[in-house]
Order: C-alpha cells, then structure tokens, then sequence
C-alpha cells in the first residue's frame, strides 16, 4: 500500500531538513580548531551543543 500524498510530502520536507542539518554540522565541524579564537570556538561549542541535543530529540532520549 503506498503512502498519501501529504504523508510522502511530510517525509521527504523531513529528509531536507535532516539534509541540511547534516551540511551545517559538517560546516561547523570543519573549522580549523587549532586557532585560539575565542569567537570561532563559542560558535562551535554552541553548533555542538545544538546537534547533540537535536540528535537525542530525533532518537527521543529529550532528557531537557
């Protein structure tokens, strides 16, 4: 039996928005760490934080 039209809709919006998270993850992963600025680093621990909790969230371990 295949899937509605709003339900495939709904799937594929999802794996876009997975899509792009996962590109900015890597974006943000990606900056050289070696550098001592202060900035940079905030912005990364920050995008860290941010996807480890997004990441529990989607596997629904919310533990917030």
């Amino acid at each position: 039996m295949s899937k509605s039209f709003s339900k495939q809709l709904g799937s594929t919006l999802a794996h876009i928005q997975d899509l792009f998270d996962t590109v900015i993850h890597g974006l943000l992963r990606s900056s050289d760490s070696s550098k001592e600025n202060k900035v940079i680093n905030n912005i990364k621990d920050a995008g860290d934080s941010y996807y480890k909790t997004y990441s529990d969230i989607k596997k629904g371990n919310d533990t917030a």
